[in-house]
């Protein structure tokens, strides 16, 4: 089956990863969106993965480590909205995404200096404050890169190229996560980490170099001022009454569109109960199981190689079954992910764990982001994108803070499985999106 889902990924990549026949701009877009997807792998299986758990090893509780994911949230909850109007007024996007995400990475390496400068009792705080200060141009970067997708990939081919651009990057992920585990096995601490976190950031710059060379058409400037003006109603551009009337119009926008309103009713609510553990699995591996960073370098791939599974899969599926029964189903299974973890004996179920992770996960992304994509309409979409991931950051700050406060009263094993319960009750939720021949009707 793993075979088959790498055959499924190299034909979707086909001649364009290749860079072979990419004569059309579109299949320039697919390569270069493919390539910059491989880059991103490292990126993924580096920093991102062993960031939490360099914070275990300092010595850092849960609810430090949770701070990873909470305080880029609150940050993300009070820039998204403005984040997706200023993307909203630019024709530029790939520029606009390239200069955001690269001011983001500037940040990396002040994290590889953190540990040569900053006393080791407040390294783990030091370091969430920066990984919170390199979050803040995603206010720009996670619009810019919404209403870029849906202007470089066809709605109709969009679930399947993504299946092959997450699997390719699942692939490339799981394979870095293994060798950088092997490496910080065998490495001094924290030079193993250093190093790592500097590999991330070489493949950083290779991924913005083929983000860079994707082309979609410049879009209509919006107005700087777009709040329609009350009828009998002075324009008062400056004054309190002007801000709260603009104000006041940008969320009855919002509200005008159902289905939006109904996506981010069922994707916050299960977002939520997904986020809890997301402070608790590093805490757990390391102090609870003992677990090494090898073993940890093998949870991963095992977690990655089944995202590859789960991407050649549901991205084929999507468009078949519909998206909502793809989240009612991936939903379900999720859970065991948090209850299998906490009923592992040993390090070695964590492989098992992983993969209930990776195979369901990859439905929920898929899912997510295209239903986000179809509920929101064709010509506001960063700032709709920027009120769907405002969102999205306060389910991400709610979550981990509810969960560790959970671990705190009962235990991280027991938060564990009350928080997979959680998880399956949140799916009922994705009850309230378009059913297949809906959503075939309002796609765009």
């Amino acid at each position: 089956m793993y075979k088959q889902a790498l055959h499924r990924i190299r034909a979707g990549l086909g001649n364009v990863l290749l860079g072979q026949n990419a004569r059309t701009i579109e299949e320039r877009n697919y390569r270069n969106l493919m390539l910059s997807g491989l880059w991103f792998g490292p990126i993924e299986g580096g920093i991102f993965n062993y960031l939490p758990v360099f914070l275990a090893r300092l010595g850092a509780s849960a609810s430090v480590i949770s701070l990873l994911t909470s305080l880029p949230s609150f940050l993300g909850i009070m820039t998204y909205l403005p984040g997706g109007a200023y993307v909203e007024r630019q024709r530029n996007l790939v520029r606009v995404l390239v200069q955001a995400v690269f001011l983001s990475r500037t940040v990396y390496p002040l994290i590889v200096l953190a540990p040569l400068i900053v006393p080791g009792d407040t390294l783990p705080l030091v370091i969430a404050i920066l990984w919170t200060v390199a979050s803040l141009p995603a206010a720009i970067h996670m619009p810019a890169f919404a209403a870029l997708m849906q202007r470089a990939i066809p709605a109709q081919r969009r679930a399947k190229f993504n299946g092959a651009r997450w699997g390719l990057m699942s692939l490339v992920s799981g394979a870095m996560i293994a060798l950088f585990g092997f490496l910080l096995d065998r490495t001094a601490f924290p030079l193993g980490y250093q190093i790592v976190f500097i590999a991330s950031i070489a493949a950083s710059m290779m991924n913005l170099y083929y983000f860079n060379k994707i082309e979609v058409a410049p879009t209509e400037r919006a107005p700087a001022n777009s709040h329609r003006q009350l009828p009998g109603e002075p324009a008062a551009p400056h004054s309190a009454r002007g801000r709260l009337d603009r104000l006041r119009q940008f969320m009855l926008d919002f509200t005008a569109h159902p289905l939006f309103i109904r996506f981010n009713i069922s994707s916050f609510s299960f977002r939520v109960a997904l986020m809890m553990p997301a402070g608790l699995y590093s805490v757990y591996w390391v102090q609870e199981l003992h677990a090494n960073d090898s073993w940890i370098g093998l949870r991963g791939t095992a977690g990655y190689a089944a995202l590859v599974l789960g991407y050649a899969l549901w991205g084929r599926m999507a468009n078949r079954i519909g998206h909502r029964a793809l989240l009612l189903a991936c939903g379900v299974i999720s859970a065991l992910y948090p209850v299998t973890t906490a009923w592992a004996p040993s390090v070695e179920w964590l492989l098992l764990a992983a993969a209930f992770w990776g195979i369901t996960i990859s439905g929920v992304d898929i899912g997510l982001f295209d239903m986000m994509l179809i509920s929101a309409p064709a010509d506001r979409m960063p700032s709709f994108a920027a009120f769907a991931n405002v969102m999205n950051n306060i389910a991400l700050a709610v979550g981990p803070l509810l969960g560790a406060g959970l671990a705190g009263l009962v235990g991280i094993r027991t938060a564990l499985l009350v928080i997979g319960g959680l998880q399956l009750v949140a799916t009922a939720g994705f009850l309230l999106l378009p059913n297949h021949e809906q959503e075939k009707a309002t796609a765009h």
